[in-house]
Protein backbone atom coordinates (compact mmCIF):
# COMPACT_ATOMS: atom_id res chain seq x y z
CA UNK A 1 0.00 0.00 0.00
CA UNK A 2 3.12 1.91 0.36
CA UNK A 3 4.11 1.32 -2.51
CA UNK A 4 1.00 2.68 -4.06
CA UNK A 5 0.50 6.18 -2.51
CA UNK A 6 4.32 6.88 -3.55
CA UNK A 7 3.10 6.16 -6.62
CA UNK A 8 -0.06 8.22 -6.50
CA UNK A 9 1.77 10.80 -4.55
CA UNK A 10 4.36 10.92 -7.90
CA UNK A 11 1.39 11.12 -9.99
CA UNK A 12 0.01 14.07 -8.55
CA UNK A 13 3.25 15.89 -8.32
CA UNK A 14 4.03 15.14 -11.99
CA UNK A 15 0.89 16.21 -13.06
CA UNK A 16 1.03 19.53 -10.91
CA UNK A 17 4.29 20.33 -12.62
CA UNK A 18 3.12 19.35 -16.01
CA UNK A 19 -0.18 21.85 -15.29
CA UNK A 20 2.79 24.77 -13.95
CA UNK A 21 4.72 24.31 -17.16
CA UNK A 22 1.62 24.44 -19.49
CA UNK A 23 0.32 27.63 -17.34
CA UNK A 24 4.02 29.26 -17.52
CA UNK A 25 3.65 28.74 -21.39
CA UNK A 26 0.01 29.61 -21.63
CA UNK A 27 0.96 32.84 -19.88
CA UNK A 28 3.92 33.81 -21.92
CA UNK A 29 2.18 33.11 -24.76
CA UNK A 30 -0.68 35.44 -23.76
CA UNK A 31 1.60 38.18 -22.31
CA UNK A 32 3.66 38.13 -26.09
CA UNK A 33 0.14 38.25 -27.86
CA UNK A 34 -1.00 41.24 -25.85
CA UNK A 35 1.91 43.32 -25.41
CA UNK A 36 2.75 43.36 -29.36
CA UNK A 37 -0.76 45.34 -30.42
CA UNK A 38 0.52 48.13 -27.75
CA UNK A 39 4.21 48.24 -28.95
CA UNK A 40 2.46 48.74 -32.15
CA UNK A 41 -0.19 51.27 -30.85
CA UNK A 42 2.88 53.25 -29.69
CA UNK A 43 5.09 52.77 -33.19
CA UNK A 44 1.96 54.10 -34.99
CA UNK A 45 0.75 56.83 -32.33
CA UNK A 46 5.11 57.97 -32.80
CA UNK A 47 4.87 58.02 -36.37
CA UNK A 48 1.58 59.96 -36.56
CA UNK A 49 3.24 62.74 -34.01
CA UNK A 50 5.97 63.05 -36.14
CA UNK A 51 4.10 63.36 -39.48
CA UNK A 52 2.02 66.02 -37.66
CA UNK A 53 5.14 67.55 -36.60
CA UNK A 54 6.34 68.70 -40.11
CA UNK A 55 6.64 72.45 -39.73
CA UNK A 56 4.20 74.63 -41.95
CA UNK A 57 6.62 76.46 -44.21
CA UNK A 58 5.99 80.10 -45.35
CA UNK A 59 8.03 82.49 -48.14
CA UNK A 60 9.35 85.63 -46.80
CA UNK A 61 10.92 87.94 -49.57
CA UNK A 62 14.52 89.87 -48.16
CA UNK A 63 15.64 92.68 -49.49
CA UNK A 64 17.70 95.94 -48.97
CA UNK A 65 20.97 95.87 -46.78
CA UNK A 66 21.46 92.40 -46.53
CA UNK A 67 24.19 90.28 -47.88
CA UNK A 68 22.40 87.59 -49.73
CA UNK A 69 18.51 89.15 -50.83
CA UNK A 70 16.19 86.63 -51.94
CA UNK A 71 12.96 84.29 -51.45
CA UNK A 72 13.23 82.42 -48.14
CA UNK A 73 11.10 79.62 -46.77
CA UNK A 74 11.08 79.06 -42.82
CA UNK A 75 9.04 77.44 -40.60
CA UNK A 76 5.82 78.87 -39.86
CA UNK A 77 5.86 81.24 -36.66
CA UNK A 78 10.33 81.94 -37.50
CA UNK A 79 11.28 85.75 -36.46
CA UNK A 80 13.17 88.63 -38.40
CA UNK A 81 16.81 87.04 -36.91
CA UNK A 82 16.30 83.98 -38.13
CA UNK A 83 15.20 85.48 -41.89
CA UNK A 84 18.54 87.40 -41.57
CA UNK A 85 20.98 84.63 -40.43
CA UNK A 86 19.62 82.95 -43.75
CA UNK A 87 19.96 86.02 -45.92
CA UNK A 88 23.77 86.11 -44.53
CA UNK A 89 23.24 89.27 -42.05
CA UNK A 90 23.50 92.67 -42.21
CA UNK A 91 25.94 94.69 -45.04
CA UNK A 92 28.41 97.23 -43.42
CA UNK A 93 25.72 99.86 -44.26
CA UNK A 94 22.95 98.32 -42.97
CA UNK A 95 20.94 100.01 -40.18
CA UNK A 96 20.75 97.59 -37.59
CA UNK A 97 18.08 100.14 -34.93
CA UNK A 98 15.84 100.17 -37.96
CA UNK A 99 14.43 97.05 -37.87
CA UNK A 100 12.77 94.85 -35.09
CA UNK A 101 14.48 91.81 -35.33
CA UNK A 102 12.02 89.97 -32.95
CA UNK A 103 9.08 90.03 -34.65
CA UNK A 104 6.94 86.91 -36.13
CA UNK A 105 7.42 86.96 -39.90
CA UNK A 106 4.33 86.28 -41.83
CA UNK A 107 3.66 84.01 -45.45
CA UNK A 108 4.56 86.63 -48.58
CA UNK A 109 5.52 89.56 -46.97
CA UNK A 110 8.65 91.47 -47.55
CA UNK A 111 11.52 92.55 -45.05
CA UNK A 112 13.39 95.13 -45.99
CA UNK A 113 16.66 96.32 -44.34
CA UNK A 114 17.61 99.91 -44.11
CA UNK A 115 20.72 101.24 -45.31
CA UNK A 116 22.15 103.99 -42.71
CA UNK A 117 20.20 107.40 -43.11
CA UNK A 118 17.39 106.21 -44.97
CA UNK A 119 13.74 105.08 -44.17
CA UNK A 120 12.14 102.23 -45.78
CA UNK A 121 8.88 102.91 -48.23
CA UNK A 122 5.37 102.12 -45.88
CA UNK A 123 3.76 103.08 -49.47
CA UNK A 124 5.07 101.21 -52.24
CA UNK A 125 5.95 102.66 -55.09
CA UNK A 126 5.12 100.23 -57.67
CA UNK A 127 1.42 99.74 -56.26
CA UNK A 128 1.19 102.77 -54.68
CA UNK A 129 -0.73 101.39 -51.29
CA UNK A 130 -0.20 101.45 -47.98
CA UNK A 131 1.24 98.77 -45.88
CA UNK A 132 -1.03 98.72 -42.77
CA UNK A 133 1.61 96.25 -41.13
CA UNK A 134 4.30 98.67 -41.26
CA UNK A 135 2.56 102.17 -41.26
CA UNK A 136 2.85 104.86 -38.88
CA UNK A 137 -0.18 106.36 -37.35
CA UNK A 138 0.45 109.82 -39.08
CA UNK A 139 0.94 107.54 -42.51
CA UNK A 140 -2.41 105.41 -41.35
CA UNK A 141 -4.12 109.24 -41.45
CA UNK A 142 -3.64 109.39 -45.14
CA UNK A 143 -6.62 106.96 -45.84
CA UNK A 144 -9.72 108.34 -46.06
CA UNK A 145 -11.59 107.52 -42.55
CA UNK A 146 -9.11 107.23 -40.78
CA UNK A 147 -8.52 109.96 -38.22
CA UNK A 148 -5.25 110.50 -35.39
CA UNK A 149 -7.12 108.34 -32.95
CA UNK A 150 -8.13 105.41 -35.55
CA UNK A 151 -5.04 105.43 -36.56
CA UNK A 152 -3.50 105.27 -33.02
CA UNK A 153 -6.05 102.19 -32.22
CA UNK A 154 -4.80 100.54 -35.69
CA UNK A 155 -1.01 100.60 -34.55
CA UNK A 156 -1.88 99.54 -31.27
CA UNK A 157 -4.45 96.59 -31.93
CA UNK A 158 -0.87 95.45 -34.62
CA UNK A 159 1.57 95.91 -31.84
CA UNK A 160 -0.95 93.81 -29.34
CA UNK A 161 -2.03 91.42 -31.65
CA UNK A 162 0.98 90.69 -34.39
CA UNK A 163 0.75 91.55 -38.11
CA UNK A 164 -2.20 91.17 -40.11
CA UNK A 165 -2.75 88.65 -42.01
CA UNK A 166 -5.33 90.12 -44.17
CA UNK A 167 -6.32 93.33 -45.42
CA UNK A 168 -10.05 92.64 -43.62
CA UNK A 169 -8.60 91.62 -40.48
CA UNK A 170 -8.49 95.22 -40.11
CA UNK A 171 -12.18 95.06 -39.37
CA UNK A 172 -10.90 93.67 -35.84
CA UNK A 173 -9.76 97.19 -35.06
CA UNK A 174 -12.80 98.53 -32.72
CA UNK A 175 -14.58 100.92 -34.90
CA UNK A 176 -13.63 99.95 -37.97
CA UNK A 177 -16.69 98.39 -40.10
CA UNK A 178 -17.62 97.51 -43.27
CA UNK A 179 -18.35 100.57 -44.61
CA UNK A 180 -14.37 102.19 -43.38
CA UNK A 181 -12.99 99.18 -45.09
CA UNK A 182 -14.96 99.51 -48.08
CA UNK A 183 -13.68 103.39 -48.47
CA UNK A 184 -10.10 101.85 -48.29
CA UNK A 185 -9.88 98.46 -49.39
CA UNK A 186 -8.28 99.39 -52.50
CA UNK A 187 -5.85 101.74 -50.96
CA UNK A 188 -4.39 99.03 -48.22
CA UNK A 189 -1.65 96.55 -48.92
CA UNK A 190 -0.44 93.83 -45.35
CA UNK A 191 2.68 93.05 -47.70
Amino acid sequence: MEAMTALREKIILGVLILLLIIGGGWRMLHLNRTSKPELMQVDQIEMEDQLAEEPVLISVHLVGAVNMPGVYHLPEGSRVYELLEMGGGFTEEADRESLNQARPLFDGEQVFVNKCGSEQPVQEANTGLININRATANELTALPGIGEVRAAQIVEFREKNGYFKAPEDLMDVSGIGQATYDAIVEQITIY
